[in-house]
Order: C-alpha cells, then sequence, then structure tokens
C-alpha cells in the first residue's frame, strides 16, 4: 500500500508545489489547469492567435475609448462612496454565491470520500472562493493606475477610484465569506424562471423545442440575484435632471443590451449543447442552423429596433444609431453563425470567433475615428 501511494504522488508533474500536495482538494484544481494549459501547448498556434485577438481587441477599445475613459474615472472620483458601496455588493454577493455553490458541489464530488482534515479543506475553499476577487482586485486597482500612467492630470482621481473599488471590495468580500457560511443552499432548480411548456397533442417532431431553447437559457439566467445588476447599472446611469422619458429610455436600454448580450452568449451554449445531443440523428446543417437559431435572430432583429428607438429618444442621430445596429447584428450573425457550423462538425469554434470580435472591433474603432474627424 505505501508503494502504491508513492508511486502515486511520484506520478504527480515535477513542477507540483509542495503546498498543494498536502491540499487534495487545490491539487485537483491544478492538475485540471495543467492538462487544460497543456492541451492548449499542443494547439500553440491557436493560442497564440487568441492571445493576439484578445490583446487586439483591448487595445483598439482603450485607443477608440480613451477620451471616455478618462472622463468616467473622474466622474467615479467624484461618487467614490457610491463606487465603494456598488463595489462591497458586488463583492459580497459573487463570494457568498460561489461559497455557497462550492458548499453544495462538495457534496456531490468524488473527494467526498477521501479523508481530508478539515483545515485542509478549509484553505482550499478559501482560496477557490477568494482568489477570483483578489485577481478582480488587482485589475480594478491596475487599470486606473496606467490610465493616469498616460494622463497625469487624473492622478488624483485615478488614485481615488482605485482606494474605493479596492476598499469596497476587501469589505464586500469579507461579508459575503460570513454571509455564503450561515446561509442554507436553496433546494429550488434554477430553471424555475424559465416558463414550461405548452402540451401538444401532435407525436409529429417539432423543431419548436430547438429554436426556444436559447431563449429559455437566458431566462434560466435571467434570474433576479442576475438580473439586479443591470437594474443598479441602469438607475445609476441616469444623470440627475433627466426627464421621465430620458430615464426609462437609459433604463430601457440597458436591459435591452443586457437580453441581446445575454442571447448571444446563448447561442454558443446551446450550440454546443445541441450540436451533441443531435450528432446522431440525420440533421442536416442547414435544418440544424435554422432549427436552432431562428428565434433567438428575430429576438435580435426586435431588440436592435428597440435599441434604436432608445438611442434616438436619447438624442443620438438616427444614422449613427442604424449603424451600430447593423454592427451588432453583423457580429452576432458571425459569432453564432460560427458557432453552430463548426459544433455540428465537431470543431472549437474559438479561433473564429476571436477573429469575429477582432474584426469588428476595428470597424468599431474606424467608425469612432471617422465620427471624430467630422466633428
Amino acid at each position: 500500500m505505501a508503494t502504491e501511494g508513492a508511486n502515486r504522488v511520484a506520478s504527480l508533474p515535477a513542477s507540483t508545489p509542495a503546498f498543494l500536495r498536502r491540499h487534495p482538494a487545490l491539487l485537483v484544481e491544478w492538475l485540471r489547469l495543467v492538462n487544460s494549459l497543456s492541451r492548449w501547448r499542443g494547439e500553440g498556434g491557436t493560442a497564440v492567435l487568441l492571445v493576439l485577438s484578445g490583446l487586439a481587441v483591448v487595445t483598439a477599445l482603450l485607443f477608440a475609448l480613451s477620451g471616455h475613459v478618462v472622463g468616467a474615472i473622474e466622474t467615479l472620483a467624484e461618487y467614490w462612496v457610491l463606487l465603494a458601496v456598488v463595489a462591497a455588493i458586488y463583492a459580497a454577493t459573487s463570494v457568498s454565491g460561489r461559497r455557497r455553490q462550492l458548499e453544495e458541489s462538495k457534496s456531490q464530488s468524488w473527494l467526498i470520500a477521501t479523508p481530508i482534515p478539515l483545515r485542509s479543506l478549509f484553505i482550499s475553499h478559501a482560496i477557490r472562493v477568494l482568489l477570483p476577487l483578489v485577481v478582480i482586485t488587482v485589475i480594478v486597482v491596475m487599470f486606473p493606475a496606467l490610465v493616469a500612467l498616460t494622463n497625469e492630470g487624473i492622478a488624483a482621481a485615478a488614485e481615488k477610484v482605485a482606494a474605493a473599488a479596492a476598499g469596497g471590495l476587501a469589505i464586500g468580500g469579507v461579508f459575503g465569506w460570513w454571509t455564503g457560511g450561515r446561509t442554507k443552499v436553496s433546494d429550488v432548480v434554477p430553471s424555475r424562471y424559465v416558463p414550461q411548456p405548452r402540451a401538444v397533442r401532435s407525436m409529429r417532431p417539432d423543431a419548436a423545442g430547438l429554436a426556444a431553447w436559447p431563449i429559455a437559457q437566458v431566462l434560466a439566467w435571467s434570474r433576479p440575484e442576475n438580473s439586479r445588476y443591470v437594474l443598479v447599472a441602469a438607475l445609476l446611469a441616469v444623470q440627475g435632471g433627466s426627464s421621465a422619458i430620458a430615464g426609462l429610455s437609459v433604463v430601457a436600454m440597458y436591459f435591452v443590451a443586457s437580453y441581446l448580450a445575454a442571447l448571444l452568449s446563448a447561442m454558443t451554449t446551446v450550440a454546443r449543447s445541441a450540436a451533441a445531443w443531435l450528432r446522431a440523428t440525420p440533421i442536416t446543417l442547414m435544418g440544424f442552423i435554422w432549427s436552432v437559431s431562428r428565434r433567438a435572430v428575430t429576438h435580435q432583429f426586435i431588440g436592435a429596433a428597440l435599441a434604436v428607438g432608445c438611442t434616438v429618444m436619447l438624442g443620438a442621430p438616427i444614422g449613427m444609431a442604424l449603424q451600430v445596429a447593423a454592427l451588432w447584428l453583423g457580429l452576432f450573425v458571425s459569432i453564432a453563425g460560427s458557432a453552430l457550423v463548426d459544433n455540428y462538425r465537431g470543431r472549437s469554434p474559438a479561433v473564429k470567433i476571436a477573429l469575429s470580435v477582432a474584426a469588428f472591433a476595428a470597424l468599431a474603432t474606424i467608425m469612432q475615428l471617422r465620427v471624430e474627424a467630422k466633428t
């Protein structure tokens, strides 16, 4: 038995830290990460292309919105108390939900039969729950600092924004960790917000369920604990002294935009699941694309029309609103089409999606530069 245990330990990668060897729960996550990186290393060209595409998107957005970023930091510095409160609320809810989810998954893990000490479990859970918040805190602190390096006039505002956001995230993280350990895990399934399908008497096969799948996925994600963030952001975006119509237009614009973005994400998720489920059936590529995407495309066009209306009511030129709507619809068609086609053929659409985002980010930058040149 000792020899078998020694062989198991020796079979671990040589780069495995000694700290992880003492905590099995963290060791499992580490091995999962190492295996994922090794698979990416085997596809070196794909990994490099994805990284370069991400850097190109971020650079293009920062270049196109540099003036808006400086103005946003100065505005946040004026409302630093509100920023700290929002950051604390986000940290508390995210950490609390992540801890409850981890406690629930622990009871279903194969590690439940292993004799892991309670102290090791506590350390493992604390690292897995708080590490994402630490990464977000570092990003929140570094971003204003990088902007301040290129714009010396906002150094004080950037420092105030970074301190308020970091302090709010720290306080909210501690409170969320405490409430997450006291809150009982709900036994109600997350699909309670999805409407029940209507009963049909016909036994004829129908693709209506496939067409409604992306919509149902968005409704399953849009639970109150998730939608409240959109509502808070929309209410904070309404400027003081605005008319009732302008305020309602801003709130409606935020909800329409969040729905369209969630529907795009749902298309990529549903495409992978539907392709795996229907792979054994004789469905054709065009039949698969039409069955899954027809209602989502209709909702996208309706949402884009509503967004154009809200934008025009806020005073934007109708030509610019139509250009932005056309750009978004093109991005949706490109990403959703790549996800549906590649998943149907058993390939990963990650590279095509990254290239689509990079291409449309470049188009948005060109449009922004043209508008600035005209003004």
